[in-house]
């Protein structure tokens, strides 16, 4: 009769470990990745980038992100050429940027994060969040493309 319990815990007890080895993982790449781009000290660059969400709208279109010692210097619309003159606070993000929403992401047991680096620099260029199965169309993903280092 005891036996019961333990069937019945067992499976909760496995996704548990399941689920804290994924997110221990997710932990580890970033630091790993996150240390890459620290070693590349890497602060002037300028990189398309595209964030994907049921979002406001201005979050959505594709820019070209100039960075210049580790600030924001310009954005620029992919699709028209014209600088984008206001962006709206957190609309846009460096790579230090990136790494913080993923860190975010950890700290606040987001449901699924998955991420994909760039393997030379450790900058990350697919970024798909997650926060809460429960919720439909909280996803946010970021894609970082044409990374170029500015002298």
């Amino acid at each position: 009769m005891r036996i019961k319990p333990l069937i019945v815990l067992l499976p909760l007890l496995v996704g548990c470990v399941i689920f804290s080895s994924r997110e221990e993982g997710v932990q580890e790449e970033l630091d790993i990745n996150r240390a890459l781009w620290d070693v590349a000290a890497i602060h002037d660059y300028s990189m398309s980038f595209q964030r994907l969400c049921i979002c406001r709208v201005e979050f959505l279109i594709p820019v070209r992100i100039t960075v210049r010692g580790d600030t924001i210097y310009e954005v620029t619309d992919l699709d028209t050429g014209a600088p984008v003159a206001e962006p709206a606070p957190g609309a846009f993000l460096t790579i230090e940027g990136v790494f913080d929403a993923i860190q975010g992401a950890i700290n606040q047991n987001a449901a699924e994060i998955d991420v994909r680096y760039n393997s030379m620099f450790g900058y990350p260029t697919d970024v798909s969040i997650d926060p809460s199965r429960s919720l439909f169309n909280d996803d946010t993903q970021f894609q970082i493309r044409e990374f170029v280092e500015l002298n």
